[in-house]
């Protein structure tokens, strides 16, 4: 399994996401198209946060990383310190983000990116390109990875990209489609559906 140090390297390797944010650099990367932009009025509101303090060590510090106006420099790879922040920051923003996107804003930017096909299409041919969407069955960091699901065939796939590193708790699951393992997405998309 690749070290956090190999992986923050090849991230880093790519000068377009100097400029911005950490959120905007974080997001911006190769592989992590699966990610929105969660607003940074979201991240300070305390209420948002709720439950999720005790689950990290460096809790105040990964939040700072995580709001901080700058981007990593390449010399922080020689920090061990900024390294095991910057994993907290990196698991507590895909929390953050999974309950960002059940929210009205985030919902409608997830789903200008399934529109768009960020996610990928389906493999199938019969599908015939069909948009897919993230899929996630745990919200447990580190259980699992993520997964794709196809609205058309109703199968789920693993990703071809390198995005099949990123975590699947961070892919949030809502309450009234747990039980069919099908992700947030599907629910609105079928909703949808229903309304057309």
């Amino acid at each position: 399994e690749m070290c956090i140090r190999d992986s923050y390297k090849i991230m880093s390797d790519d000068s377009l996401y100097s400029e911005g944010g950490w959120i905007q650099w974080f997001c911006n990367l190769e592989d992590h198209h699966f990610f929105c932009e969660v607003d940074e009025e979201y991240i300070r509101d305390n209420f948002n946060l709720y439950g999720l303090k005790q689950k990290f060590v460096h809790y105040n510090d990964a939040i700072d990383m995580i709001l901080s106006p700058e981007c990593p420099e390449d010399e922080d790879l020689e920090d061990d310190k900024f390294l095991e922040i910057y994993q907290e920051a990196t698991d507590l923003y895909g929390l953050i983000h999974a309950r960002f996107i059940l929210s009205p804003k985030g919902l409608a930017m997830m789903r200008e990116k399934y529109s768009q096909g960020k996610f990928g299409i389906c493999p199938r041919v019969l599908c015939e390109r069909q948009n897919v969407i993230p899929i996630g069955m745990s919200e447990d960091l580190r259980t699992s990875r993520v997964k794709v699901y196809c609205p058309r065939c109703e199968d789920v796939y693993i990703p071809k990209k390198k995005c099949a590193d990123v975590d699947l708790s961070l892919i949030h699951i809502s309450e009234p489609t747990r039980q069919a393992e099908i992700s947030y997405a599907v629910f609105c998309l079928k909703k949808k559906k229903k309304k057309l």
